[in-house]
């Protein structure tokens, strides 16, 4: 049996918050941003997270990469454990496992041209490449990404908000990385943009084999581009499935508010579907409610999920299928 290329188990993140009133000697309170979250990705497989602001995703992707400390277990590659490594130790699996974030502008070094940016990771990770190659690998990766050559000697501010998301999705792949995690990368660009962008994804996935991390709160761009869909709700697993399954039949709760939310091409059917408002607004992390943390939003709570937490669990329709619920719904009817 082939050993997926990435294994986390029990991840679990941790902040202690100080109030800046409170008295010195009392102890802080604990934020849980990531609580138990466990799953695995194959080589060449894309797992969508999905979930409001605040559910974790963002965290849960910078915990990998050990960007934030977190307690658990994530192997890489079915041997190597990366909790624990100290930052010299991580910097040979940097070039494996490469971000592209949120903010196109905001991600990139206004002061060095497009080159340059591109360039950087060559530098850092392969310093055995002399500059004649290392540049002729940026004008390659540029003409992947549908960048002109003529723009290599470009600033950040001369391209549009697509452009640049282009210039960091050549930059993190530049170094051949294994395994990409895309943090909401078209969040902020206009809606044919953010086609093109998934599209460029999808191609250059397969023509290089990438597994990927793809992480939004919007159910609609993920459906596009993954194989299986994580959903996240105040940092914990709420449904995990393929993602043909978890479109068809929704089994927890939260699954089919979001689904419910995304809007349907054909008029009569947008007009004519069952929409399914939640509740009030997230709790605070900082005091999540006992029991089930979804149960003050959701209509079909009972007492039981106030004084038991569901544990994340296969349903019965497929060993694949898993929901964090006491009371799991089949489908969406």
């Amino acid at each position: 049996m082939t050993k997926p290329l990435l294994e986390v188990k029990n991840l679990c993140v941790d902040y202690d918050i100080r109030n800046e009133h409170a008295l010195p000697w009392k102890s802080p309170q604990t934020l849980q941003a990531v609580k138990e979250v466990s799953f695995t990705l194959g080589a060449g497989e894309t797992l969508g997270i999905v979930g409001e602001s605040g559910s974790g995703k963002s965290t849960l992707a910078r915990a990998i990469v050990q960007l934030e400390k977190a307690t658990g277990s994530i192997l890489w590659g079915g041997d190597t454990e990366l909790i624990g490594l100290s930052r010299q130790q991580m910097l040979p699996f940097r070039s494996q496992i490469q971000f592209v974030f949120q903010d196109p502008f905001a991600s990139l070094n206004p002061r060095l041209t497009v080159g340059q940016i591109i360039e950087e990771p060559l530098t850092v990770h392969q310093p055995q490449l002399s500059r004649t190659q290392r540049r002729e690998r940026v004008r390659s990766m540029m003409h992947r990404v549908s960048l002109l050559p003529n723009q290599i000697n470009r600033y950040p501010h001369e391209f549009s908000g697509g452009q640049c998301q282009r210039i960091g999705i050549a930059r993190a792949l530049i170094v051949e990385p294994r395994l990409l995690i895309c943090d909401e990368p078209v969040s902020a660009l206009d809606v044919s943009i953010q086609a093109q962008i998934i599209n460029l994804l999808n191609s250059l996935q397969k023509e290089m084999g990438l597994a990927m991390l793809f992480i939004a709160h919007d159910l609609s761009v993920v459906k596009h581009i993954s194989d299986r869909v994580m959903v996240m709700y105040l940092g914990k697993v709420m449904e995990m499935a393929d993602c043909s399954v978890l479109y068809k039949q929704p089994s927890h709760p939260y699954t089919q508010a979001l689904i419910s939310a995304v809007p349907l091409p054909d008029p009569q059917q947008e007009r004519s579907k069952k929409r399914i408002l939640l509740l009030g607004d997230m709790p605070s992390p900082l005091s999540p409610p006992s029991g089930c943390v979804f149960r003050t939003r959701c209509q079909y709570a009972t007492t039981e999920c106030a004084t038991r937490t569901p544990q994340l669990q296969s349903t019965g329709n497929s060993s694949e299928h898993s929901v964090s619920c006491h009371f799991p719904a089949v489908s969406l009817s």
